[in-house]
């Protein structure tokens, strides 16, 4: 029943006149959303195609609250505030952390998620282990791959300052490093771990986060109507429950292997 009853409280909220971006989602029929090509548990493709994850269905929830369809718009990490500041598409919902420097181009909901940065290796590579400290004792020796443009990018930068940081498009390219013994290390959030694992069981991680981060939706700073209604569809699905069911089905249950 309180489920039932928050999502009617949403409904209605939905349905208000807002005289902005809400109603330009409305009248055109199809909620469209920024992300990259993948990002698994968030987001990613299955064997037939299909566009899942996470993030996909929490999209898919906001659009039928909304009663239009749902569209992604894939985009280059490294291009995607750019892309949103472009009108490209109406937000960014791609495991986006919340930073200072990106507050100033745009505005960010309140947190649905919180994670941080850790780094990871193959363990075939280094049997014995690989810490921080390691690293740091490398210097410029160190190899560290990282999807360019993330927070993962800037906490290898910022934590390993002598090292050789190689930047890639995606986190799965980067990942590729590690996998071939390429690269030392990949810094990461560490959510990715559930996946990639499963995927390649010689990935470790190390045991500690070097930062912790929230996630948040990237929304125009014009579009007030829009951040508003986002922060209570946030703050619902929150309280009733839905979040942690979406956690455990892609994050602990979904096998991203296969």
């Amino acid at each position: 029943m309180k489920k039932v009853f928050v999502m009617m409280v949403v409904g209605i909220l939905s349905m208000v006149i807002f005289g902005g971006k809400i109603e330009e989602i409305q009248k055109r029929g199809v909620l469209l959303i920024g992300q990259d090509p993948a990002y698994a548990p968030f987001y990613g493709v299955n064997t037939k195609g299909e566009r899942i994850g996470y993030e996909v269905e929490l999209a898919k929830m906001m659009a039928d609250v909304l009663g239009v369809k749902v569209k992604f718009v894939i985009t280059n990490w490294d291009g995607i505030i750019p892309a949103l500041l472009a009108d490209k598409f109406d937000f960014i919902l791609a495991g986006m952390t919340i930073t200072p420097e990106r507050a100033l181009k745009v505005n960010f909901t309140t947190s649905y998620y919180e994670t941080g940065q850790i780094i990871f290796y193959n363990s075939d590579k280094y049997p014995n282990g690989l810490t921080e400290n390691d690293l740091k004792k490398m210097g410029n020796k160190a190899k560290i791959a990282v999807q360019l443009g993330t927070t993962g990018e800037f906490a290898a930068r910022k934590f390993f300052p002598e090292a050789k940081i190689l930047t890639f498009e995606t986190v799965d390219a980067a990942a590729y490093q590690i996998i071939t013994k390429k690269a030392d290390a990949m810094v990461f959030d560490e959510l990715y771990y559930g996946s990639i694992s499963k995927k390649y069981p010689a990935i470790k991680t190390t045991e500690n986060l070097l930062n912790k981060e929230k996630l948040g939706i990237a929304v125009k700073k014009e579009n007030i109507d829009l951040l508003l209604w986002l922060n209570t569809f946030i703050e619902c699905v929150k309280t009733d429950g839905t979040l942690d069911q979406l956690k455990q089905k892609w994050m602990i249950e979904y096998d991203w292997g296969e």
